[in-house]
């Protein structure tokens, strides 16, 4: 096949992993109905329809769908050819929402830009593209890796993570900075990056961060609620106390769809961070064991493809797309039990947002890419 991005045939697809596609599909269903029940409370509150937030979502779903086609039948030699220019566009679109008139600020962040018909969150899609890039030179330049010239070849690469990570933290999202920069610097790992580049890492970024936290009102706020909810200055645990409610009254069997009460007043942004509350509120425990065993088949489906890879970008890359998933899961579930202080990390295909849910779709469908089995390569895939 030429290089470019050629599209394969659509025909049956040899190797499909029915077990990934099956929890995939039931991620999405499951998170449509959990953001409509979630949300629609709220949206009535608004002076809205119940279905408002859905219908929002849903506007984006047929390009999400064409996304995750392209990504899952895109020519990966093809796309790998352009990952130069791609992600030059991604990193710039870091910096739209800065220029004035073109950015949009919300709750004192400013991560979005304004396309006048919606708007659009730039870091949401640097964030796979970051990790295609870094898998992407890596295999490049392995011999040079584990040589005499390792780390000075790590330079590179690792200075395009971090002015990625630090422009999205001058927007006021340290979040998302800090998911995108450890899914990133995973594939450092994967890839076989010495012990001393990790730690050198670890020695310049730690005093960095503890920086970041401590110079901050609003971040120092948000420990402090974390560590003595009780305390509250400045209503910073209100939302975390309530998701906890939230989730504790679901008790085993849950209150059944659409019929949870706390969502409505209880848990602000209830249908954005917080869907995952009112999801357990109405669904249970056995509801929440069945979400990690749909998300659990996911990612161990991906993974075991990837680390089966005969080819070192593409074992790197699904290892990569695999842990940032799994982080924003973990992530966002943590912080809407409390375990971790609140964050602004959505839950993939469950949360509002179309950038959020474009960025998901399109790492999905490089993953059922990379879970397919190619010809040539025999079938060592299982």
């Amino acid at each position: 096949m030429a290089a470019g991005f050629d599209v394969e045939p659509m025909a049956p697809v040899p190797g499909r992993d029915g077990a990934l596609l099956a929890s995939l599909f039931l991620l999405v269903g499951i998170g449509i109905v959990a953001l409509w029940s979630a949300s629609s409370g709220y949206a009535l509150s608004l002076g809205k329809s119940a279905s408002w937030f859905l219908v929002r979502q849903l506007r984006y779903l047929p390009f999400a769908l064409v996304l995750f086609a392209v990504c899952a039948f895109v020519s990966l030699d093809g796309l790998r050819s352009k990952i130069g220019p791609i992600t030059l566009i991604a990193l710039a679109g870091l910096f739209l929402p800065f220029i004035p008139g073109f950015g949009e600020n919300r709750n004192g962040a400013t991560r979005w830009i304004d396309l006048g018909i919606t708007t659009f969150q730039p870091s949401e899609m640097w964030k796979p593209v970051s990790i295609l890039y870094i898998a992407h030179i890596m295999d490049r330049r392995k011999a040079e890796v584990c040589g005499k010239e390792g780390l000075s070849t790590l330079l590179g690469p690792l200075v395009l993570v971090l002015v990625g990570a630090l422009v999205i933290f001058l927007q006021n999202d340290l979040s998302t900075a800090v998911i995108a920069g450890m899914s990133a610097l995973c594939v450092f790992w994967i890839a076989g990056a010495p012990l001393s580049f990790f730690l050198g890492l670890a020695g310049f970024l730690v005093p960095i961060g503890s920086a970041a936290v401590l110079t901050s009102d609003f971040r120092l706020r948000r420990i402090l609620a974390f560590i003595y909810p009780a305390f509250e200055p400045h209503g910073q645990s209100y939302q975390v106390l309530g998701s906890i409610r939230a989730v504790q009254a679901g008790g085993f069997f849950g209150k059944g769809i659409g019929l949870g009460t706390l969502k409505l007043g209880s848990v602000p942004e209830v249908q954005s961070d917080f869907v995952f509350a009112a999801y357990a509120e109405e669904m249970g425990f056995v509801g929440v064991l069945f979400f990690f065993a749909l998300w659990a088949i996911l990612v161990w489906r991906c993974a075991r493809r990837a680390f089966g890879e005969e080819d070192c970008f593409r074992s790197w890359l699904g290892f990569g797309l695999v842990t940032l998933l799994a982080l924003e899961v973990l992530v966002n579930v943590a912080m809407t039990s409390g375990a971790i202080p609140a964050t602004g990390i959505p839950l993939p295909f469950f949360s509002a947002g179309g950038t959020s849910l474009l960025a998901t779709s399109g790492m999905v469908g490089l993953l059922v890419n990379l879970s397919r089995k190619d010809p040539e390569m025999g079938s060592r895939h299982v």
